[in-house]
């Protein structure tokens, strides 16, 4: 007998869906990511930024795109901070005649036209390089590897502070490695008055050749302006369905350089599927909603969490009735290159089950990704789908962080066609295409919050698992999970048999609620944007805090120091003054009306501990027995913030089995 899922079998879904398949065009699809480079700030590098003049013309071409396809196409404001991104150049003469050099850009503020200045060599941009050398008035070029050292707010303001006029960094690896001629952009996450550009490594060697024999006098010319509380605008398209639950496919419209794979190729990608559900005269039966996002790569001034804003302001600024009828959001990233040997879904956990089952047999998957499809949890911050999750819109984002692509090309000048990989473009095609009808087919979101409480149990380690507060933690975490996995079969016995109809909504939005509730008080971050349970932070500084501890009562300082700058934000204290570390920590816990505010679970300052450690450890025979009486302290003290927070989760688990058992009953009554 054939499996059934809301009224459809599966021949009659796989019938429907390769109809709608053959009306995609791979081909119109990359046609249209090249037509999107055409809007532009920079007219030889790009930038289509926030609220920029190119962003929102745009934003215009995709409406009219919408249009013509025949969706029912609006424009959202949203109100966020903008910046247009103009150009920027170095000239200096030498003995072998005129050199110009052009310069990327970050998001701040800097207007000037052949500024006489001196570039002076400011090594990794840390403390140390610049109480070495006096920039006051110039120009301090640096070298930084943003993936594995630090982001280029630190050594912008440590730059601002020592009064350069403005920082010029080099990707020392991390990031445009795939050529000496790569420049590079990044959210700043920092000041707008700490100017800061980028330069290849090439322009810098030729630089740093003539800077040996002396001074290099520059003329210098930027136009980066920033203008606080701009608007600009999603463009939002619809196909409507018979029931007011709602599906959403994103793609964000805004870029650095040329954008082709981030995010041309996810915006074409999107009206594709779009487009060839309308040919196939498929009719949904939730309303399939098309997100162009605006200001994905920034867009909030002096910000720790500065991406991702024009995703949120959509969310918090009232200008939708998604929340509690959108059942998913299906965000495409850099969908034209495959990311690695295995392709991975990301997701919420409460769609794991659902998508594990759904990747079973998706056509073709070896010819393009030999170790198979995958799925893994939960989103990250890295892309709008997180905005979307924490506001109770369920996401997923095809994987494209952990591939070569992000280290080599991204968000560099090479990001062009010639990445371009239309086998697997025409596989995502269809892939994400299938997805969008199989969430239409289920008749409730098919939500297993099971998994969600099995990874937050496995999440707390020994020795933290031996106190009273893990107990009570643990017990309230197994009746979560039990009434989670009841709950998600009977979600399964419903999408297997019945056919949508409006009082499904009303049970679809007690299961969204209950999700909502899950992302509000289960989702915390790391002090590196890592989205992790509320406890893991607390775990992890004791953890490390006990291993300087042990290293300190071997007189170990190097391995102490090791432990110590993996505690919260420590890292950047080896490298910054005071000032510059406390400025951004202070920002971090404070900051508001951003997708990051509020998510982060105290702080530990050992700043001076650090110091204190790198310092006694030059000695042949150290005394830290200062230093590891503040770490015990220290570590008590997180001892007390973990017992707090496990009690806070243990409270919050009880809600959340009240809400699944709310849910229960009236998916239960929808059997009947």
């Amino acid at each position: 007998m054939e499996n059934s899922r809301g009224g459809m079998t599966d021949q009659d879904f796989l019938a429907l869906f390769e109809k709608a398949a053959k009306e995609l065009k791979v081909q119109e699809s990359y046609q249209f990511a090249r037509e999107l480079e055409q809007f532009r700030s920079d007219a030889v590098l790009g930038y289509r930024t926030a609220g920029s003049e190119a962003e929102k013309r745009a934003g215009e071409y995709i409406f009219e795109k919408m249009q013509q396809i025949g969706l029912q196409t609006t424009r959202h404001p949203v109100v966020l901070d903008g910046w247009e991104f103009r150009g920027a150049f170095l000239e200096y003469e030498t003995e072998s005649g005129h050199t110009a050099v052009r310069l990327g850009g970050y998001q701040t503020q800097l207007s000037v036209k052949d500024l006489k200045t001196e570039l002076v060599d400011a090594g990794k941009g840390t403390k140390k390089d610049f109480d070495k050398i006096d920039v006051r008035g110039k120009i301090a070029l640096i070298r930084i590897n943003q993936r594995d050292e630090w982001w280029i707010n630190y050594p912008a303001y440590q730059a601002h502070l020592a009064g350069a006029v403005a920082v010029i960094a080099v990707q020392d690896k991390g990031y445009g490695e795939v050529d000496a001629k790569a420049l590079n952009a990044q959210d700043i996450c920092g000041l707008p008055d700490a100017p800061a550009f980028s330069m290849s490594k090439a322009d810098m060697n030729e630089i740093l050749s003539h800077m040996k024999k002396g001074k290099i006098a520059i003329n210098f010319t930027a136009e980066s302006v920033i203008s606080p509380q701009t608007t600009t605008y999603n463009i939002v398209g619809t196909i409507p369905g018979k029931t007011s639950q709602m599906i959403a496919l994103s793609a964000h419209y805004d870029s650095y350089f040329h954008g082709f794979e981030d995010d041309n190729c996810g915006v074409s990608m999107m009206l594709s599927i779009a487009k060839s559900i309308l040919l196939s005269g498929y009719q949904p039966m939730k309303t399939l909603v098309f997100i162009a996002f605006a200001s994905e790569e920034w867009g909030k001034i002096d910000s720790r969490y500065d991406w991702s804003a024009g995703a949120y302001a959509e969310m918090t600024q009232g200008q939708n009735d998604w929340r509690g009828k959108m059942i998913a959001d299906i965000n495409l990233e850099l969908p034209a290159i495959a990311h690695g040997k295995k392709h991975y879904i990301r997701s919420v956990f409460e769609y794991k089950h659902f998508l594990r089952d759904f990747l079973k047999d998706p056509k073709g998957v070896d010819e393009y990704y030999p170790e198979g499809v995958d799925v893994v949890c939960p989103v990250q911050t890295w892309s709008d789908d997180f905005s979307m999750s924490i506001n109770g819109i369920p996401s997923v984002v095809n994987e494209f962080a952990s591939g070569s692509f992000m280290e080599t090309h991204y968000h560099s000048q090479f990001d062009d066609d010639t990445s371009y990989d239309e086998r697997i473009y025409a596989f995502h095609h269809r892939l994400y295409l299938r997805l969008a009808l199989a969430f239409d087919r289920c008749v409730l979101p098919p939500m297993d919050y099971s998994t969600r409480i099995k990874r937050l149990m496995r999440s707390l380690r020994a020795p933290h698992t031996e106190t009273e507060e893990a107990e009570a933690f643990f017990n309230a975490a197994e009746q979560a999970i039990e009434i989670g996995e009841e709950l998600y079969e009977k979600i399964r016995i419903v999408n297997n048999a019945k056919i949508p109809e409006e009082r499904e909504s009303v049970a679809s939005a007690v299961l969204l609620d209950a999700f909502k509730y899950c992302e509000d008080k289960f989702v915390s971050l790391d002090w590196y944007e890592k989205s992790i349970f509320p406890h893991e932070n607390a775990q992890k500084n004791i953890e490390y805090m006990q291993k300087a501890l042990d290293a300190l009562a071997e007189k170990d300082g190097e391995t102490a120091k090791s432990a110590i700058i993996e505690v919260d934000d420590n890292s950047y204290a080896e490298a910054f003054d005071r000032q510059v570390t406390s400025y951004f920590t202070s920002k971090a816990l404070t900051d508001t009306n951003t997708w990051g505010s509020g998510r982060l679970t105290g702080h530990n300052d050992l700043f001076e501990l650090l110091g204190s450690v790198m310092k006694k450890g030059k000695a042949e025979n150290p005394d830290f027995s200062f230093e590891k009486d503040v770490l015990r302290t220290k570590i008590e003290v997180e001892r007390k913030n973990l017992g707090y927070i496990l009690e806070a989760e243990t409270a919050r688990l009880y809600i959340l089995i009240h809400k699944l058992q709310s849910a229960m009953m009236v998916v239960e009554a929808l059997e009947r």
